[in-house]
């Protein structure tokens, strides 16, 4: 029996507008025009959730379904439906903070197309409901120098790996050296570290000119997307030759890049895949730390706390990391002054005879 193919995001994402009233259509097609598909998809999921309990819980659309509910509905709801909304799924799904945050947002982001795009709707309920406050963490997990050091050598190494494990090290290593390494020492995310081909990576060296020397992987970071812009993610020197040996291991082996060639592939030679990434680093931080809390947003983590932690530089680290907003980039600069701040204060004692 053949397994049924699994959907991609696309599909998913028609299926959930089929059902999704008919004004929504345009917010889809045109008002979030340069939002990822996975964005849309999360869109329209929130949306579907609050239109089938506004039709069971709100006595305005008696006998209505999602599919029949209209403009002059949606100008029926209230601020106080939007917190009741809010209080139900808190007291009957029991929710997370940001969960609920993310469905009160999407139900603005369409009033706010309505009323400031398509001049449809006057007013917006969310803005005259509660907001919901999302407790930033206070600490964030990630691997230390020393803790990458001895992740990085069970790589080069195998240390710590099985029997059956260190069979097939020798066929993988420099290639996932080359992959852990680049995590550690530019903060990519899975998604973009992925989708990188060999004809994005670029190494210029300038032998009179040292000083002028360039290594930079063109990737398309997340929110540039629609746009098709690639951004200057900078790697440095150990970085390179990681990736120098990885390619030219390829090379050896008679392979031919060409435009569009994965810059990381499987012994088959294809692309290989974000859960295939997730699997190779939990094989490697088992064996060499026994944790289980390292995944690979948490080396895109490893590097922001240990790169915030020895350049202070915070506009920096907000370029590096492809983030948006600087509260994102907060978190890290908060978490690493706040642990920094913790250890000087071991000898609180001394200053008090100062």
């Amino acid at each position: 029996m053949e397994k049924p193919v699994a959907k991609t995001n696309s599909e998913k994402l028609y299926a959930v507008l089929a059902e999704l009233p008919e004004f929504t259509n345009n917010f889809f097609y045109f008002g979030s025009a340069n939002r990822s598909v996975l964005t849309k998809l999360n869109y329209a999921l929130d949306l579907r959730y609050f239109f089938e309990y506004a039709v069971n819980f709100y006595s305005y659309f008696p006998d209505k379904s999602v599919k029949e509910l209209s403009l002059d509905d949606l100008k029926m709801i209230t601020a106080v439906d939007i917190d009741n909304f809010v209080s139900w799924m808190t007291e009957n799904q029991h929710l997370k903070d940001k969960t609920l945050a993310r469905r009160r947002t999407s139900i603005s982001v369409l009033f706010e197309y309505l009323i400031n795009t398509e001049r449809k709707l006057e007013y917006n309920p969310v803005s005259g409901s509660s907001s919901i406050k999302i407790d930033l963490p206070e600490t964030v997990t990630y691997l230390t120098f020393d803790e990458q050091n001895v992740l990085l050598d069970c790589i080069k190494n195998g240390t710590g790996l099985t029997k059956k494990q260190q069979a097939y090290h020798e066929k993988y290593k420099e290639r996932d050296l080359a992959i852990v390494f680049l995590f550690l020492d530019t903060g990519l995310r899975v998604s973009e570290l992925q989708a990188l081909d060999v004809d994005d990576v670029v190494i210029f060296e300038n032998p009179y000119h040292p000083e002028k020397n360039e290594c930079y992987v063109n990737a398309l970071r997340k929110g540039h997307k629609r746009s098709n812009n690639t951004s200057k993610v900078y790697f440095s020197d150990e970085s390179k030759d990681y990736l120098r040996a990885y390619l030219d291991s390829r090379e050896m082996k008679g392979e031919k890049f060409k435009e569009g060639t994965p810059l990381f592939i499987t012994l088959e030679g294809t692309r290989l895949s974000i859960r295939e990434i997730q699997q190779m680093l939990k094989k490697y931080v088992k064996a060499s730390l026994n944790r289980s809390d390292i995944s690979v947003h948490k080396l895109r983590s490893s590097f922001a706390m240990e790169f915030y932690k020895h350049e202070k530089n915070i506009l920096v680290l907000q370029q590096r990391m492809g983030h948006k907003s600087m509260a994102a980039t907060n978190i890290y600069a908060r978490a690493s002054d706040k642990e920094e701040a913790v250890k000087e204060s071991r000898n609180w004692r001394n200053k008090q005879d100062k």
